[in-house]
């Protein structure tokens, strides 16, 4: 009777404690490796959502495309070569936030910016994704500590750099955003876009040569864009003048 009592007993305490041991949706994550309070709210603010489906086909070397159960999951090319060490599921995840970015779906965006933390709270891709949506929501303060913890994840990561001189610039610092806009476009050229923001940045501490050298090469990656040319013209045009009247003083 007494060994009946026992195994009873052990039994309900098995019980309890598998009812109350924590569910793994339930874990929140952090940065653990990165540490700047500032950022982390960002991710304890929310629970992971449900981790996607395994992907099924492993990626292979210099890979176009991986399949999902849920859909037919297909990288850009860019996205595959830059990406291609990276797991699959990872691989899944950065792909459906620049892919919810460029649907002006922000919530989805980060949402799967968070999810690629929560597999590897070092990939630097995520945070750049998280400090575009936050710039673009108006969270200066928060896109830069992003931006910041991409680069100690990744030092020579172009776009966290351009991300960063972005910030500069919209606060009217536009010496610093020269400076990381140049460090992103020596390690990552032909981006028009980039050449671009930095010729405005030029133009505002009133170098006009060299803004209109910048800008000529925006116009020159992407010929049908007429801002890019405008704006070279009237850089051009500014040096003319700002040359006439130093001479005359």
């Amino acid at each position: 009777m007494l060994e009946v009592l026992i195994i009873i007993f052990l039994g309900l305490a098995l019980f309890l404690l598998l009812r109350h041991y924590p569910d793994a949706k339930e874990v929140k994550f952090s940065l653990s490796k990165i540490d700047f309070s500032r950022f982390q709210k960002l991710l304890t603010n929310r629970r992971p959502h449900k981790i996607d489906s395994i992907i099924a086909a492993p990626m292979q070397r210099n890979m176009t495309a991986v399949e999902s159960e849920d859909d037919n999951f297909a990288p850009q090319p860019k996205i595959a070569k830059v990406f291609s060490e990276k797991s699959p599921m990872l691989l899944s995840h950065l792909y459906k936030a620049e892919e919810a970015y460029e649907a002006n779906d922000l919530r989805e965006a980060e949402v799967q910016a968070l999810e690629a933390i929560a597999k590897d709270n070092r990939c630097a891709e995520a945070y750049v994704m998280i400090g575009k949506i936050a710039f673009f929501r108006g969270e200066f303060a928060d896109s830069r500590e992003a931006y910041k913890a991409a680069l100690k994840c990744n030092k020579n990561l172009a776009e966290a750099y351009f991300g960063t001189g972005m910030v500069e610039m919209r606060e009217d610092n536009f010496t610093k955003a020269i400076d990381h806009m140049e460090k992103a476009i020596n390690l990552e050229k032909g981006n028009a876009e980039w050449y671009f923001e930095l010729g405005k940045s030029y133009i505002e501490i009133r170098q006009y040569a060299k803004a209109a050298k910048v800008l000529k090469k925006a116009a020159s990656i992407d010929i049908d864009n007429k801002d890019y040319k405008s704006l070279a013209a009237e850089a051009e045009e500014k040096q003319r003048t700002h040359s006439v009247y130093s001479r005359l003083r």
